[in-house]
């Protein structure tokens, strides 16, 4: 019998940045060029997308953007 399994690999990283833009894109660069010297990550274990956010101490989303009062 042959099933699907979807898979998920959630984690924290910690870089240097002077905004959420740029530590994301830092991120972004490292896993990109991981994922490309690893064509088995697509080819074998199926891998389509990576995502990511910064988030603060608590865990909660962080934007470069200055948020409004209401």
């Amino acid at each position: 019998m042959k099933v699907d399994v979807h898979w998920i690999i959630d984690g924290v990283m910690s870089v240097e940045a002077n905004s959420a833009e740029e530590g994301e894109k830092a991120v972004s660069e490292l896993l990109t060029a991981f994922i490309q010297s690893h064509p088995e990550l697509t080819s074998h274990f199926g891998a389509k997308a990576i995502q990511g956010q910064v988030i603060d101490e608590d865990g909660s989303l962080v934007s470069d953007k200055p948020m409004l009062d209401s």
